[in-house]
């Protein structure tokens, strides 16, 4: 979305976030050096930095590797030994039984673990939405620190993503409770 500086007035350039059926705050927000590349309508949250991420419920619900697990696809894990990551189950299996893997670290890296593949997922610590809003435009943070975020507003609910699929019915409730109303 470029802003013209004509109050009231957005050329969109993207998919359409924002509905103009109630006044838009967009603000430029500072973003996680994470390298990810965060497209248009990714709900995004402030981290324990005070920085902007991609918001993804669950971290707090990912557990710790364990031998012989069998996780499912879309499964979260931590390793044993915290290295600020976690991972996602992208082919489900059976876990190694003796030796847990070495993490990748590099941004979508993925590994083998018995018959598990595990992909990078992010850096832990973004699962809250306090602080967050709707992504506006594109955002290579590899390349960008600020990013345009609806911090209050109406946005088109069927636009919106969380960890690349459709935000979940109290998502959407979190983000009306923020100021942010999907229609």
């Amino acid at each position: 979305m470029a802003h013209n500086a004509v109050l009231g007035s957005q050329q969109l350039t993207e998919k359409q976030i924002i509905d103009r059926t109630h006044p838009a705050v967009v603000l430029g927000k500072t973003f996680r050096q994470d390298g990810r590349v965060l497209n248009a309508g990714v709900i995004v949250a402030t981290d324990a930095n005070g920085e902007m991420a991609a918001y993804e419920p669950g971290l707090a619900d990912a557990g710790a590797w364990e031998a012989e697990m069998e996780p499912s696809a879309g499964d979260l894990v931590k390793p044993t030994t915290p290295n600020g990551h976690y991972y996602r189950c992208v082919t489900g299996g059976v876990a190694d039984a003796a030796t847990e893997p070495t993490w990748p670290t590099a941004t979508g890296a993925s590994v083998a673990d018995g018959t598990v593949v595990w992909q990078e997922a992010g850096l832990l610590g973004v699962d809250d939405l306090a602080g967050g809003g709707v992504l506006t435009e594109r955002i290579d943070t590899a390349a960008e620190q600020v990013g345009a975020v609806l911090v209050h507003g109406t946005a088109v609910a069927a636009n919106l993503s969380v960890a690349g699929a459709a935000p979940a019915a109290a998502d959407l409730a979190t983000l009306e409770g923020i100021g942010i109303y999907p229609i």
